[in-house]
């Protein structure tokens, strides 16, 4: 049962047993590309001879709503490679019918992991429970691995500190992370979350490796245009606290150093940042 305040679970069913798990291997699929196996992952495709045209029209459409979504996201990106991390995942997690939500895990340099974008809250607690216990799919598949699925959450040994709560706390019991090629710096993760076992298959693998590039970009120009915003406020801020340098000196007769010393004693004083204090010093014409 979730606690109070947690998100609700994907589904409330109780967990099965005796069920084998499985890590996703894409090597076949990405030319060379690794991925550590546990067992082999089933290759559940669903055959094309002899279905009834019936059938045979469920998957054509199947397959033409599949275009489309890709379709979709070309236009999100276009040609300035720009588009919403949020929206992305919207139409991954459509992409696959076998997955109820979807998310993104990032990882900068030794920062803690976050998420920069889910399709709902359980993504977000389930990664969450990730980074709280060091382990998961997610993180694997971010740092290690090319592909990762778990079958069944509720008999995973790989994470034991995150599996059984995952399965407790939001009733998530399959999963699959497939790993986002970004900066040498930066890792990501492109997840899909299901309440049900045993639901991703190898063509499941196969669509995501082929939806990883289509979110390295999108996720790459996020945390590009986060590093231009902090960039910028640090030349405002820098320019805000040379500017009152140079009124204190003016205003005390002092030189720079002693100006610097005299705005970074009172920023301690006052328990305020270097920058803020800049900012009144630049409209008062003296320190507070």
């Amino acid at each position: 049962m979730a606690d109070a305040g947690e998100p609700a679970p994907l589904d409330g069913r109780p967990g099965s047993t005796g069920v084998s798990n499985v890590t996703g291997a894409a090597a076949s699929l990405t030319h060379g590309s690794a991925t550590r196996t546990g067992t082999d992952v089933k290759q559940r495709r669903r055959p094309t001879k002899g279905l009834r045209v019936e059938d045979r029209d469920a998957r054509r459409s199947e397959t033409d709503a599949v275009g489309v979504s890709f379709q979709t996201l070309t236009r999100m990106i276009g040609a300035s490679g720009h588009a919403d991390p949020d929206r992305l995942v919207a139409v991954a997690a459509r992409l696959m019918p076998h997955a109820d939500q979807a998310g993104v895990t990032s990882i900068r340099n030794d920062r803690p992991a976050v998420t920069v974008a889910s399709t709902g809250e359980i993504p977000r607690a389930v990664d969450a429970l990730q980074y709280r216990t060091g382990e998961g799919p997610c993180l694997d598949a971010s740092l290690d691995d090319e592909a990762v699925i778990s079958d069944d959450l509720a008999v995973e040994r790989r994470w034991p500190a995150f599996a059984a709560a995952c399965v407790d706390q939001f009733g998530v019991r399959s999963m699959l992370s497939v790993r986002l090629s970004l900066s040498q710096q930066d890792r990501a993760a492109l997840n899909f979350y299901s309440p049900s076992t045993h639901v991703f298959t190898g063509q499941d693998v196969a669509e995501a490796v082929i939806l990883a590039p289509f979110a390295a970009l999108v996720v790459q120009q996020r945390l590009h245009e986060k590093d231009v915003s902090h960039y910028q406020e640090a030349l405002i801020s820098s320019r805000r606290i040379g500017s009152a340098v140079g009124i204190l000196m003016a205003q005390h007769g002092v030189d720079a150093d002693d100006a610097f010393g005299m705005l970074r004693t009172a920023s301690q004083h006052l328990n305020r940042k270097l920058k803020d204090l800049a900012a009144d010093v630049n409209y008062t014409g003296d320190l507070p």
